[in-house]
């Protein structure tokens, strides 16, 4: 009869052959999916200048006369402002908004602005992928006053048209 040393040999011996696999019928199952990468990509919200103008208009004359015309109190400068929207993409939603805080010096009416979007508040207008291409045209009249100096120059400042995401 084996010695208890002789026992142990020869059990770790058969251990490691059947751990190692030879010669056993162990199965060892393996399966693998490959996923492909996929390409996310984020919609699109711009706004887009199309066409400004700046012109005097004259109590008493017919037409429009150049930026360049000399003012004199009582003249109005009339800024004109085109843009066009775009958006692409689901459940985008945005508002255009009409900035006209910048326009100083003058006194200023209140803008008119055309567009088939729809109003939200008084300066602003709802921008959906329904509205892509839509555009917007804001006109501002800026009085001159009878108090301005000669030789003055006036900076009637800018409209800020601006396009922002509004989170679902």
């Amino acid at each position: 009869m084996p010695n208890r040393l002789t026992r142990a040999a020869l059990a770790a011996v058969l251990a490691a052959v059947l751990l190692s696999g030879s010669g056993t019928t162990l199965a060892g199952w393996n399966d693998a999916e490959l996923r492909e990468g996929q390409v996310v990509s984020a919609g699109d919200l711009t706004v887009e200048p199309v066409s400004t103008s700046t012109v005097v208009v004259r109590p008493g004359t017919s037409q429009p006369l150049p930026a360049s015309t000399p003012l004199v109190p009582g003249d109005v400068v009339r800024l004109t402002s085109r843009v066009r929207v775009s958006a692409a993409g689901e459940l985008l939603t945005g508002t255009l908004g009409l900035e006209v805080t910048g326009l100083q010096g003058l006194t200023r009416s209140t803008p008119r602005v055309t567009t088939t979007l729809a109003a939200v508040g008084t300066r602003g207008w709802t921008v959906t992928p329904a509205n892509d291409g839509a555009s917007a045209t804001a006109v501002v009249d800026l009085t001159v006053p009878a108090t301005v100096a000669q030789r003055t120059t006036l900076d009637a400042g800018a409209i800020r048209w601006t396009l922002t995401q509004e989170m679902p």
